[in-house]
């Protein structure tokens, strides 16, 4: 809250501020708020805007400061101004000069130049530090201008100088540049403020405009020089857009003069979700549809509350209204909401209530409610319903019999009255017990919910006769209750007969008959002569003739509200009454005593045709009676009778109701009655009569009351009455009279009347009226209280008859849109009914039209004040346009059955459509889900569109293609729907969820055929689209697997065996049975410590055997996923899935193997990291497989390996752990399987057997070949089986392996049980078996080298280490098949994909048993993020065997590297210095002790001593935990390796076997042919070294790398030199020779086998006898070759001495014939040279060495290729880039007529350029056959 300080200052006081200016002397109102600042805008909240006639808030303004600075330590003022002067005035200012510096100045300065400015004479001027000085400046003016001048001062720094202004008065206002208003909603209002400055020197008079949504208040004012106004601006936006306008402020002369402002807001929609709080089953709060909110049935008279739930999700608040529908009449509105109007702020909820109060009773009250946001963006609609309940009195019993009492005795009876309902209940019984022979204790009262009261009844007659009364029981919002009280009296004399309750059944049936008029004796006699008689009840009846089966008529069922106002009494009767009285109401009016007043008379008419006993009930002390009492009146008469009043007190009210019971005469007697059926009851006469005691001029008591009175009668149907209740409740402690004053409408009828009510009592009225015309009618009657006409009590109700009429929305007319022939559209129609009865309508659409149109409902009811909406439903037949014109009729609802409404209203409707024709199609005809698992659900969207300009209704249907579904079972493709609708040119979207059960491959057609709503027909089937999937299970794969630790010494192949992979492999790429889809995903469900398995799959995973303590032995598996989806796997030990259990549940009793199994997860001696992850399609991960050797023993543990959604695997993990100096060697199975060899080999193939050293120390193995023998022996003395060394040592931690040939005879399985001794250990006994087969036979399904699944899955591998950044990019090379003495290489590259880390890498060399492999380059650097290419080169033997091998490469940090190394120079050069070192030992320790002192400090200390350690004889990859000798200063060790294994693997065959069965691969391949190193004799060697020395020396390796250099750079310019291409182009166009036309495929096959069959070596049993003639054979060859080339040139040198023609002397001219024989000759020669250089070039290219060279200068070639590639250098697989030249104009060829050739292209590859100039003409070429190997 602001508090605001008024001051008023006067300017005529002296101590006004501002009496030393000239202001207007007019008093000044300020008004100061609690803002932090008057100049800074801001924001005030919402409120509604102030008008512009508003007070104006002005203040002071703050005045301005003298602008000053400071110069060279002088302070001194910028400007000094004179404002307000007048002509022939001085006006003197100072002007301050300050000395701010700490030295004193000195300051000159010069007079102003005008005239108009002046000062002091100038003089120096001496400033000390801190002092001030005013300088007087005088302003005298002589004219209305501005002056401007300049006071100069001059110091030792320079000149500065203060300007002179002398203003006139002017117009100046300030206002901020912008203005920000809060954010506002569309409809709501925002405020800001801003304060607008006078700076002028004049009063100004201001006018703001501002655009449309903004509002300046107040819009214009004035403001006084220095003043300050509040300018208030509100926002009230009424569109959603960002606001960016000026506001622009007109003043000044002429109001030419203008600032503006930049306003800024931001309008946005606010936006309410209306939602039902607190929800009942009843009410509907869904989206979309219409929000009901049910009450349910509430009491009358009772308020109910409900709440509903407004949210604001916008970011604005969000005012809003409610409004309640209006009203037929305000006064009957049953529903109402309090909050009309409020504002939810963003982001947060509102509840607003609405009460339900209603007053008409069974009634079903419906209303609508709208919410409406500010700017009624959005407006919700809701349907509020409650039903009216009253309360639900009834009595135990209707009917109360007394039975007969004696004269003067009293007998009473008792029964309950009860509510049902749960609201209260006023209940009163309309008897004057006091008055009466009968009484009810209690006459009135209140009856609670579900209570239950007892009613005492008692009859104490007065006259002996038949008493009969029908009471009324009044009931507040209730019909009436009616009692029956029969009794009959007797005295000693009189005893009539009695009356018994069936007496009043026979009574009413004869009262419908017509048969109550006549006496008992007449109808007596008339049942005796036959005129009457008994029906099956016992009721007299008229007899009826025979031809009329007319049945007699019963007592109908009266409503109980005509029942007791047609009784009679005011001419109104349902049956003529038997006895009258006239009148049935006496108003005595004041009579005071003593005198009593004048009896009135009264009428007593009797229409029966008997005699009658009438007889009144009068009580002792009554002040009213009636004379005679009794009396008789005849058949057909009357008698007058007089009411006499007496009151016995005066200044009384007198109020009573007498009763007289009229009885025929002959019932005095039971005698005279014969037939009990014809007894008839008593009836009852009730006259009310009243009066007082009160004097004329004394005042009657006032009345204290409550009155509960409707407003309005109820509706019914027309000319039916309507009745209400009303409750009067005297609250007062007196009596309360009442009655109805003459002046009341006539159309009312109130009952009762008149009466009294005791004080406390209530009393209850029924009113009825009859509603007439359709307007509403207003009914007025009054009630006057204690006879005084001053209280008068007027109620006013409302009353009509309702109209039967709706209210037709969309002025009577229905449009359709255009619509699909054969289709069906709708449309919406809603009527209301605005009357207060349930109206039933009916639409009737002529015959014609039922196939087009249709609604629905086509009839029903429609409650009051209910908005219906019904569906038209249009199906057209043809293309055309149509137009319908339907009648509705209107009657009353609640009509009996069959029944024909009294009135109707009939109403017309117009209906337009069109028809039109169209198809459904989709956006994609080929939907493929792709790759889905089985088991799975996958979902894509088909996309339907409907181009047409009509709605499409369409059912789907799907076949399945393939595979043929089985069954009624449910389809692998499920649609969310098969049937919908398509508005025109829209889409739609159908959901396709796809499940397939098996791995297959599946297609679907999804047909789609239009729907007619006419007829429920589908039309033809039409193709939609097709859908395809492929369903697949997650596939994983074991690519490679490789050790680390102690189990480094395994070999991976090896490794591979022990783990089972190829099995592994195997099963994984199986389906999943069902039983181990058990669980889909790892889930805990294992309750024991041995979980349940549920697959059949087990296999082993052997890690192999090591010493105790020794490091862990660490396998690296490398997963890969080989299928087409993701996946998640799992390693699950038994504790993964175990459930959690309570440690009362857990078991207590375990077996050894569940012990074990604990003990084995308690100690982590086996682990997995990671234990689970995911892949996707093609990913690979490392897992890491660690066994800790604890405990010596052999340790088991099951892990399941679970693939999600796939195969699930028992792992059985095996380990051993042995003891210290304990021999150990590991066998993998007791069979080893032999690769198939087929019969006839005469060289079969070397195959390997391994065996593991698990223990520490040597094994020496002896494998007993005895047994082998006896095959050989039963094999017809082959050897199946050789063991070519049979005996070796295996060093701890190694493989050692047994070559094996296994070479069959037969095609057959060959095994054998072989001992293996393991020298002082166990020993064991391996069956080995081998498999023959025929290769004529199996042909192409001949195995040669499906060693394992190791061999293909590994080679695309890149096995990572985890925690190295170095790999290889292929970390197993697979050769495959090859032939003997073939060289093969493979480049690969080494990469490291650390950052900031330089690794140096070291190959180990390693030897093998035949053969030769070598890594080049052997060691050195990868830089970070670079990858360094090496070659493997493998050179296989002339023995047929197979390869497997492991190459192992160390990577070290070159960080920790060149640390180590120089730690280990420093330590051996301690060691170098400690052993030249020497101790003299002193005696004289004091001298010494004292010398110390002047001897210079060491600057390094001694080193201990180097002492050798102690080494254990172990492998090095188990670092064994054996306590070592500590020593001073150990020797640096080096840094621990990262280890990358590269496999490498391949099978050699023998060459003649490789061509019979790899022909084509042979050229593919090149042999190595190098001279065998033997000793031959000293003849053939010092021989053999004089020719080799002459021709064939041998080179060194630099030699021979330079050789390679040079060639490559010549072969290199042979490629880019155009004379080269040019006379390789001449070539191509040669003629062919001849002979070359008998070439052909076997030829050419045949020379190249036997070209080949020397490099073959001689078959024979043992391998020694071959590689001897091998080498025999190459040194034939190499003789051979050199010995023919000798004789060549002899033979030659000979024919050129035989020939004559050959000689170089001179001779004579030759004759033609000669000279042609000369020429003959001449090209003999050359022929000859030619041939013998074409030899000689054969010669060359088969010697090895040109091979070797050859072969290197290809290879170096390729690999600078595919390095530059791998750097990116070039792109292999970009296209070459093709350049056409245009013709040349100089000739390619030089002689003259020669022509270019047509169509010479320039290929250059890329980066290559072309010549500008043609090259020069080559020489003409020589006629030369091409022959010898081509690259």
């Amino acid at each position: 809250m602001h508090q605001l300080i008024f001051i008023i200052n006067d300017p005529c006081s002296p101590k006004s501020p501002f009496l030393h200016g000239q202001i207007r002397s007019l008093p000044i109102l300020w008004v100061f708020e609690s803002y932090p600042t008057c100049f800074s805008p801001f924001s005030l909240p919402t409120r509604q805007p102030a008008s512009s006639m508003d007070t104006q808030k002005c203040f002071p303004k703050k005045q301005d400061k003298v602008k000053k600075r400071v110069i060279w330590g002088i302070e001194v003022a910028e400007e000094l101004q004179w404002k307000g002067w007048e002509l022939g005035k001085e006006i003197t200012k100072n002007l301050v000069l300050k000395n701010l510096s700490l030295k004193i100045q000195k300051i000159k300065y010069r007079p102003p130049k005008t005239k108009f400015f002046f000062t002091v004479i100038p003089q120096p001027i001496f400033l000390s530090p801190g002092i001030t000085l005013s300088l007087p400046i005088i302003f005298r003016p002589l004219e209305e201008k501005e002056y401007v001048d300049q006071l100069w001062f001059e110091k030792a720094e320079g000149m500065f100088c203060v300007d002179l202004r002398a203003t006139l008065p002017c117009h100046n206002l300030i206002c901020p540049p912008s203005l920000q208003l809060p954010m506002c909603a569309m409809g709501d209002m925002a405020e800001a403020w801003f304060c607008l400055d006078n700076a002028g020197d004049l009063p100004t008079f201001f006018t703001w405009e501002s655009p449309s949504p903004f509002q300046m208040l107040p819009t214009t004012g004035l403001l006084e020089p220095g003043q300050a106004c509040r300018i208030t601006v509100t926002f009230q936006p009424l569109m959603a857009v960002i606001y960016d306008v000026q506001a622009t402020c007109w003043y000044g002369e002429g109001r030419k003069q203008k600032s503006s402002i930049q306003l800024q807001a931001v309008a946005k929609c606010a936006q309410l979700l209306v939602s039902i709080r607190q929800k009942r089953p009843e009410d509907q709060d869904a989206e979309g549809i219409q929000k009901v909110l049910h009450f349910g049935s509430v009491a009358v008279g009772c308020t109910a509350e409900r709440q509903i739930k407004l949210y604001n999700p916008s970011v604005v608040s969000a005012p809003f209204r409610i409004e309640v529908a209006p009203d037929m009449l305000a006064k009957d509105e049953a529903f109402s909401c309090p909050t009309a109007h409020g504002i939810v702020p963003p982001g947060e909820k509102k509840c607003v209530s609405v009460f339900f109060h209603p007053k008409t009773l069974d009634v079903r009250t419906m209303d609508y409610l709208s919410v409406m946001p500010s700017g009624c963006a959005s407006q919700t609609l809701l349907k509020v319903v409650g039903f009216c309940r009253g309360p639900d009195v009834s009595l135990q019993y209707y009917c109360v019999d007394f039975s007969w009492v004696n004269l003067g005795k009293r007998s009473e009876q008792s029964l309950w009255i009860e509510n049902k309902s749960d609201c209260t209940a006023h209940f009163q019984f309309d008897i004057d017990c006091q008055e009466s022979v009968f009484s009810i204790r209690p006459a009135f009262g209140t009856l609670v919910g579900k209570a239950r009261v007892t009613l005492h009844c008692a009859f104490q007659p007065t006259h002996p006769i038949i008493y009969f009364r029908r009471v009324a029981c009044f009931i507040h919002h209730q019909d009436p209750l009616f009692l029956d009280l029969i009794g009959t009296c007797h005295s000693d004399s009189t005893k009539p007969a009695i009356l018994r309750p069936q007496h009043l059944a026979w009574y009413r049936t004869h009262l419908v008959r017509g048969l109550t008029l006549y006496p008992p004796d007449i109808l007596d006699i008339m049942l005796r002569e036959k005129k009457l008689e008994q029906d099956k009840n016992g009721a007299l009846m008229i007899p009826t003739e025979d031809l009329e089966d007319i049945p007699a008529p019963q007592y109908p069922l009266i409503p109980p509200m005509t029942e007791y106002f047609f009784d009679g009494t005011n001419d109104m009767a349902i049956f003529p009454p038997p006895v009258s009285i006239e009148p049935v109401e006496v108003d005595f009016g004041a009579c005071p005593r003593p005198k009593d007043p004048n009896p009135v008379p009264l009428c007593l008419m009797n229409y029966t045709k008997g005699k009658i006993t009438v007889a009144w009930t009068r009580r002792a002390d009554c002040p009213f009676w009636v004379t005679p009492n009794p009396c008789d009146v005849p058949p057909l008469k009357s008698t007058a009778m007089r009411l006499h009043f007496q009151p016995p007190h005066p200044n009384c009210l007198y109020a009573v109701e007498l009763e007289a019971f009229a009885v025929y005469k002959v019932l005095r007697s039971y005698n005279n009655i014969e037939e009990d059926c014809t007894v008839c009851p008593s009836w009852c006469l009730r006259l009310r009569a009243r009066g007082h005691s009160y004097c004329a001029d004394l005042e009657h008591h006032i009345p204290q009351y409550t009155l509960d009175a409707p407003k309005l009668f109820p509706a019914v149907s027309p000319s039916e009455p309507s009745y209400r209740s009303l409750l009067l409740i005297n609250t007062g402690s007196m009596l309360l009279t009442f009655n109805l004053a003459p002046r009341s409408s006539s159309d009312i009828s109130l009952r009762p009347s008149s009466g009294l009510v005791p004080p406390g009592a209530h009393q209850i009225f029924l009113i009825s009226t009859y509603p007439k015309g359709t307007s509403w009618k207003q009914h007025v009657f009054y009630l006057q209280f204690n006879f005084c006409p001053q209280y008068l009590k007027e109620v006013c109700m409302q009353s009509r008859e309702e109209p039967l009429q709706l209210k037709l929305d969309t002025c009577k007319s229905v449009f359709f849109k255009p619509t699909w022939v054969g289709c069906s559209s709708t449309s919406l129609f809603t009527f209301q009914n605005p009357s207060r009865l349930p109206l039933e309508f009916e639409w009737r659409v002529s015959q014609q039209h039922r196939k087009m149109l249709a609604v629905q409902p086509p009839r029903g009811i429609i409650q009051p004040n209910e908005s219906l909406t019904l569906t038209w439903t249009f199906s057209p037949l043809e293309e055309i346009k149509y137009l319908f014109r339907v009648g509705m009729w209107v009657w009353e609802a609640g009509l009996p059955p069959n029944t024909k409404p009294s009135a109707t209203t009939h109403y017309m409707l117009r209906l337009v459509g069109t028809g039109l024709s169209s198809n459904l199609s989709a956006k994609e005809k080929e939907l493929d889900f792709g790759n889905v698992l089985v088991n799975s659900e996958q979902t894509r969207m088909l996309v339907l569109l409907n181009d047409g300009n009509c709605t499409l209704y369409y059912r789907l249907f799907l076949e399945q293609c393939s595979p043929e579904a089985v069954g009624n079972g449910p389809l692998a493709l499920q649609l969310d729907r098969t049937e919908g609708s398509m508005p025109p040119r829209s889409q739609d979207t159908v959901c396709l969820t796809a499940c397939p059960k098996h791995r297959s491959q599946y297609s679907w057609t999804i047909n789609y055929s239009l729907l007619s709503h006419r007829d429920n027909k589908v039309g033809e089937k039409q193709e939609l689209c097709r859908v395809s999937l492929m369903a697949v299970y997650p596939l994983l794969s074991i690519l490679d697997i490789c050790s680390m630790g102690s189990a480094e010494g395994i070999t991976r192949k090896h490794l591979w065996r022990l783990f089972s992979l190829d099995l592994l492999n195997s099963y994984l790429e199986r389906d999943p049975t069902p039983w181990e889809l058990t669980y889909k995903v790892p889930t805990r469900h294992s309750t024991s410590q041995i979980p349940s398995v549920f697959t059949p799959l087990k296999l082993n995973f052997n890690f192999g055997a090591a010493p105790i303590d020794a490091p862990p032995s660490v396998v690296l598996l490398a997963l890969k996923n080989s299928g087409v989806v993701p996946l998640d796997w799992a390693f699950l030990f038994p504790s993964d899935q175990q459930i959690d259990l309570e440690l009362w549940a857990e078991q207590v009793d375990f077996d050894c193997t569940e012990l074990h199994q604990m003990c084995v997860q308690d100690n982590c001696i086996f682990s997995i990291s990671p234990k689970a992850g995911s892949l996707s399609p093609g990913q690979e991960q490392m897992v890491e497989f660690k066994y800790s050797h604890l405990f010596i023993g052999t340790d088991r543990l099951p892990v399941l390996f679970k693939v999600s959604h796939g195969r699930e695997i028992l792992l059985n993990f095996i380990g051993v752990t042995v003891k210290l100096e304990q021999k150990y060697v590991h066998f993998t199975s007791t069979s080893h399987q032999f690769i198939p060899v087929p019969i006839g080999d005469t060289l079969p193939p070397r195959q390997i057997y391994e065996l593991y050293n698990g223990g520490s120390v040597p094994v020496t193995y002896e494998i007993q070949t005895s047994i082998l023998s006896q095959v050989q022996e039963k094999n017809f003395d082959h050897p199946v089986f050789c063991c070519l060394n049979p005996k070796g040592e295996i060093q701890p931690g190694t493989t050692a392996r047994v070559f094996w040939i296994f070479s069959p005879i037969e095609a057959k399985t060959y095994m054998v049980d072989v001992p293996i001794h393991i020298l002082g250990w166990n020993s064991a006994i391996i069956r080995f078996q081998g498999v023959g087969y025929d290769p004529h036979i199996m042909g192409d399904t001949a195995p040669f080298h499906n060693i394992s699944s190791w061999d293909n899955s590994s080679i695309h591998s890149r096995l990572m280490v985890p925690g190295q950044n170095v790999f290889l990019s292929q970390s197993h090379i697979s050769l495959g098949n090859i032939p003997v003495q073939s060289k093969c290489s493979r480049l690969l590259f080494l990469n490291n994909i650390s950052k900031n880390e330089t690794i140096v890498f070291v190959w180990q060399r390693k030897a093998l048993d035949f053969g030769e492999v070598s890594v080049s380059p052997m060691r050195g650097k990868v830089a970070p993020e670079e990858a360094i290419p090496f070659v493997v080169t493998l050179k296989a033997s002339v023995h047929a065997s197979f390869y497997s091998m492991d190459l192992v490469c160390k990577v070290y940090r070159q960080k920790l590297l060149t640390q180590y190394h120089k730690e280990l120079q420093d330590w051996e050069d301690e060691k170098v210095r400690q052993g030249v070192e020497f101790t003299i030992t002193d005696r004289k320790a004091k001298r010494r002790a004292c010398c110390t002192a002047c001897e210079p400090v060491s600057k390094y200390r001694t080193l201990p001593p180097i002492k050798n350690q102690w080494c254990l004889n172990c492998p090095t990859s188990w670092s064994l935990k054996i306590a070592k000798e500590e020593t001073r200063w150990p020797c640096p060790q080096p840094p621990s390796p990262g280890m990358l294994s590269l496999g490498l693997t391949a099978r050699a065959h023998a060459t003649d076997y490789f061509l019979a069965n790899f022909f084509s691969d042979f050229p593919r391949h090149f042999l190595h042919r190098e001279l065998p190193k033997r000793k031959y004799p000293r003849e053939e060697s010092e021989a053999g070294e004089e020719v080799s020395t002459d021709k064939w020396a041998p080179v060194s390796k630099q030699e021979k790398q330079l050789l390679t250099d040079c060639l490559t750079t010549i072969i290199r310019g042979l490629l880019e030199d155009k004379i080269f291409h040019e006379a390789v182009d001449r070539n191509l166009v040669e003629q062919m020779p001849y002979f070359c036309q008998f070439w052909n495929e076997q030829s050419a096959r045949f020379t190249s086998q036997n070209g080949s069959l020397h490099l073959a070596p001689a078959t024979s049993q043992s391998s020694s006898s071959s590689e001897v003639s091998k080498d025999k054979e190459e040194a034939e060859d190499k003789r051979r070759l050199r010995k023919k080339e000798e004789e060549g040139e002899e033979e030659l040198e000979e024919e050129e001495e035989k020939l004559p023609w050959t000689e170089t002397k001179p001779t004579l001219q030759p004759t033609s014939q000669e000279s042609l024989k000369w020429q003959w000759q001449q090209q003999l020669k050359v022929s000859l040279k030619e041939k013998q250089e074409q030899d000689e070039k054969e010669a060359i290219s088969r010697l090895p060495a040109f091979v070797s060279l050859q072969e290197a200068l290809l290879e170096n070639m390729i690999q600078n290729i595919l390095v530059e590639a791998s750097r990116g250098e070039v792109v292999l697989t970009s296209r070459p880039r093709v350049i056409a030249l245009p013709p040349l104009s100089v000739p390619r060829w030089g002689g003259p007529g020669q022509r270019p050739l047509e169509g010479d292209i320039w290929c250059c590859s890329r980066g290559a350029q072309v010549p500008d100039t043609p090259p020069p003409p080559p020489p003409p070429p020589r006629p030369r056959r091409s022959s010898g190997p081509k690259a």
